[in-house]
């Protein structure tokens, strides 16, 4: 048997704890919304269970993978976490969509998700766009990587951003449902014009991972925006390569309807606020609670 107290847990470890916490609160106080509650307290136990089980084997080992392992896997786990916040919708308030398609229009004097794609029909220009939405994920997964190749003592930092941030868009999105354009306009006012290979690719994932969740603050935008940063720290050039990929990302969002446009400008601010709260959390956590594993620029 091994003792907890005598456990070392990383930093983003203890923010994937924290999230089940929160959420498994969210569980308790609204039982009677949800006709079978066993499998989301059964993700949450496994989830504690791996954490618990991989920091009881880090003990007194000092293995380069077990260390990255044990960093990535609530990364990995990420995309269940995405997919409860539909579960949890209507926890405390109803959807929202009426509402951001008022304020889209009330700012804008239309509404941009509709009118991006009738400006710009050409299946070439609709390419590029879903081009820029999947972008979203390479620089999701490669943002991370070169941290962990190139400068390994930022990394545990870099995936607790990152992590934080996530946790932080999903409990808004709890709290706060929208769809999105996609879901609210139905038929073809909630299509947008089909391109060639990336489009394809797009609907089949949306066709499996996305639900009618998660709209606002857009965490597309958001993410990338923390991602951009996060770059811009430390390394420069990277920066440079990505950030035309991240306009390109965000005009994206509305042009496919993924998102109305202050669901675009709330995921840039939004980011900013994050990245912020996430690095002095990190600070914080890091010189009092963590045991952050021993890197040297060469391993």
């Amino acid at each position: 048997m091994f003792k907890l107290h005598s456990l070392k847990f990383y930093s983003g470890e203890w923010i994937t704890l924290a999230y089940v916490l929160v959420t498994t609160v969210f569980l308790v106080f609204n039982l009677s919304k949800f006709p079978d509650t066993s499998f989301f307290f059964e993700a949450r136990l496994m989830t504690v269970v791996m954490i618990l089980s991989l920091a009881s084997i880090s003990r007194n080992r000092d293995w380069r993978y077990l260390k990255a392992f044990r960093q990535f896997l609530p990364f990995i786990i990420l995309g269940y976490w995405y997919s409860e916040t539909y579960d949890f919708a209507g926890m405390f308030l109803p959807n929202q969509d009426p509402f951001f398609c008022r304020a889209d229009q009330k700012l804008f004097g239309m509404e941009p998700s509709l009118a991006f794609c009738k400006y710009l029909p050409e299946r070439w220009f609709s390419e590029l766009m879903y081009f820029g939405y999947f972008s979203y994920y390479i620089i999701a997964v490669g943002v991370p990587f070169l941290f962990w190749q190139k400068r390994p003592k930022e990394f545990s930092r870099a995936i607790f951003v990152i992590l934080c941030s996530f946790y932080l868009y999903y409990i808004i999105y709890i709290i706060l449902p929208v769809g999105g354009p996609q879901f609210y306009y139905q038929g073809d006012p909630g299509k947008a014009p089909s391109g060639y290979f990336f489009s394809q690719l797009i609907h089949y994932i949306q066709r499996f991972g996305e639900k009618p969740t998660g709209a606002f603050p857009s965490s597309h935008v958001g993410i990338s925006t923390i991602l951009l940063l996060l770059t811009f720290s430390k390394f420069r050039k990277t920066f440079w390569f990505i950030l035309p990929i991240y306009v390109i990302l965000a005009f994206s969002t509305v042009y496919i309807k993924a998102h109305y446009m202050v669901d675009v400008l709330g995921g840039f601010l939004s980011a900013i606020l994050f990245y912020i709260i996430s690095n002095r959390l990190f600070d914080s956590l890091s010189d009092r609670f963590c045991e952050e594993p021993k890197y040297t620029d060469d391993y």
